[in-house]
């Protein structure tokens, strides 16, 4: 079969455990990019299996022991390597489903005037699909052209920037899957430290006024949204089908935690 005339971007760092799943996810995709923090496992062997092509991940967007501080960073540093013009983004312990490389194909044999796609998520729980969730859809832009001056922002949680106006975005019904394992689950938060940490960073020197005014309702309502989506969610649906609610109680206390540490420093 033809290759897709796309590139992925993959970040990596010690990513042997994953990185053959998400790798196998696009092999149809004509150049894979594996943006990598100093793995010192089997990762680059695998990626040199695969075909892919290295680029080191800038030390400006690191700390010293190789961990990402900034993510847009690095997403830039991917999109500005890329050789075609439309750019998909996975992480390496995630993996592209066939409906969306199926979609992607359509869109880059035939054309498309949207400078970016947004992309249901989709979580795998122990390999069973979670149907329902407080995140879902979860859609986020990661498929996106690389010739429309396009850029990502934000340290965390890094989001693209249109500045063409008027962007024209568009969006696609197959999802991206994030794999979760059993010490995933009740690991969640430890596992979200680094990002609490950068958003916190981010925030440091945020003004009382603009902490009440803004960022305060602004989480409020995130922890709201989660218990209303959760307790619908298990209100109809069967909890097999829903993530855990240890998780869902993690998603809450993540903003929890963001709003305790920047209370006292805005006062």
């Amino acid at each position: 079969m033809e290759k897709i005339a796309c590139t992925v971007g993959i970040l990596t760092r010690n990513s042997e455990k994953t990185l053959r799943r998400a790798l196998d996810s696009v092999v149809e995709f004509e150049e894979i990019l594996i943006c990598d923090g100093g793995s010192t496992d089997t990762t680059l062997d695998i990626a040199a299996d695969y075909g892919c092509r290295l680029l080191k991940q800038d030390l400006r967007y690191t700390d010293q022991d190789g961990r990402i501080v900034d993510y847009a960073g690095v997403r830039n540093q991917c999109l500005r390597a890329a050789r075609h013009p439309w750019f998909l983004y996975i992480d390496s312990d995630e993996a592209a489903s066939p409906e969306l490389v199926a979609e992607i194909r359509k869109v880059v044999a035939e054309g498309s005037g949207c400078d970016g796609f947004r992309i249901p998520e989709r979580m795998i729980l122990m390999g069973r699909m979670i149907e329902h969730s407080s995140n879902y859809p979860g859609y986020q832009f990661r498929f996106l052209r690389t010739d429309r001056e396009i850029y990502f922002k934000k340290p965390v949680h890094e989001r693209p920037v249109f500045t063409q106006v008027p962007a024209k975005t568009c969006t696609l019904a197959g999802p991206w899957y994030v794999f979760w394992e059993r010490e995933d689950i009740y690991n969640y938060m430890s596992r979200n430290k680094k990002y609490i940490a950068l958003e916190v960073g981010r925030s440091s020197d945020r003004t009382l006024r603009t902490f009440v005014s803004s960022y305060l309702p602004r989480n409020i309502r995130s922890i709201l949204g989660i218990a209303a989506r959760t307790f619908a969610a298990r209100f109809m649906h069967p909890p097999r089908e829903c993530m855990p609610l240890v998780v869902e109680w993690g998603r809450i206390r993540y903003h929890l935690r963001l709003i305790a540490s920047l209370f006292p420093k805005s006062l």
